[in-house]
């Protein structure tokens, strides 16, 4: 009878013992965490890692909170939003379409030549010239979101400054190929960058002969990039600072107080801008030593760089051995005025 006793208690703990094992894995599931990509779980568990996945960390997973560390968002400058924070980009590639801008006055045989070229070129190539009127319609329609903009761009009292303005605005909305009227192409669009850099270039810009800035008569990219956004606020900021600098606002500049387009609003404002922020995105010292001496196609993170021969041949002689001339610009100058462009009166 004894012995019966014994066996019934050992037999009662351990079905007590059990049912305590089972309650406590029912409160302590298994606790799996996702932080961009990473999986804390256990190795025979079939989960499906997201790499976007924003599911809080938890402490249960045996690695603190603060050794989980998630992947911080770029310093970009930007009140616009952009769509390749990461290097990457949703558009495979740049959109094979054209703009130009037209002065107030009628286009002559040379620059209908010269526009006439790039159509010859690439037969396939989409082609928009917009007026003045055209223009201050394409702002309002692709920046009603952003007054600031609008505001400024319509404040502008100088043709050239408006137009550097303009070509910044149009490739972060639609992207595509800026080129001035007085430039003529001579190779098709499709073989400006190499194979191998076709799936990782956003931005393509081509070297002046004097290797220290960027041409802005032509120059490609696609829509939204961080380094166009760049370049935006980088003329917002010194138009703006002009201003102050005269104490006037923006629509009583002339073009004594810009002093230079070119560092303004011009090429060397569009250079430095894509620098720095080159520099900010690749975490390294980056600058004008390393755009210089390039002779052949040199893709930085995003942004390819064509040698001096590409875009500005003309300026040095048409040299041999520095690469192929995609374009030929003609420096008609028609903003070196006291007006800075092309007025109706």
């Amino acid at each position: 009878m004894g012995r019966s006793h014994y066996l019934l208690g050992l037999l009662l703990l351990f079905i007590c013992s059990f049912l305590w094992i089972a309650s406590s894995l029912v409160k302590q599931p298994l606790s799996i965490a996702f932080t961009h990509g990473s999986c804390v779980c256990s190795a025979d568990d079939n989960v499906t890692i997201a790499s976007n996945a924003s599911i809080t960390p938890s402490n249960q997973s045996g690695l603190a909170i603060q050794d989980m560390k998630p992947i911080s968002e770029p310093k970009i400058p930007s009140y616009l939003p952009i769509s390749n924070s990461h290097g990457h980009h949703a558009q495979s590639s740049i959109p094979l379409k054209l703009w130009q801008k037209a002065g107030s006055l009628k286009i002559n045989d040379d620059r209908e030549k010269d526009i006439r070229s790039w159509l010859d070129v690439n037969p396939r190539l989409r082609h928009e010239i917009l007026t003045d009127d055209s223009a201050e319609e394409y702002i309002h329609e692709n920046f009603a979101d952003y007054p600031d903009i609008i505001e400024l761009y319509f404040s502008l009292p100088i043709p050239i400054l408006k137009a550097d303005f303009l070509r910044l605005l149009i490739l972060y909305a639609d992207g595509g190929i800026w080129s001035d009227l007085d430039v003529t192409c001579h190779q098709p669009i499709h073989t400006w960058i190499p194979a191998q850099y076709l799936n990782r270039t956003n931005v393509v810009v081509g070297l002046e002969f004097d290797g220290f800035q960027f041409t802005s008569w032509t120059f490609m990219a696609k829509p939204k990039t961080s380094h166009i956004v760049a370049a935006i606020k980088y003329v917002v900021d010194g138009l703006k600072a002009s201003a102050t600098q005269h104490n006037v606002t923006t629509a009583e500049l002339n073009m004594t107080m810009i002093g230079s387009v070119v560092d303004v609003t011009g090429p060397q404002a569009m250079t430095v801008a894509l620098l720095q922020n080159l520099q900010r995105e690749m975490g390294v010292p980056f600058g004008r030593a390393n755009i210089t001496d390039i002779n052949e196609p040199t893709l930085f993170q995003d942004v390819l760089v064509l040698p001096d021969a590409a875009f500005a041949a003309a300026q040095g002689g048409f040299p041999e051995g520095r690469g192929p001339y995609l374009v030929e610009h003609h420096y008609a100058g028609s903003w070196k005025n006291a007006n800075g462009g092309e007025t109706s009166s």
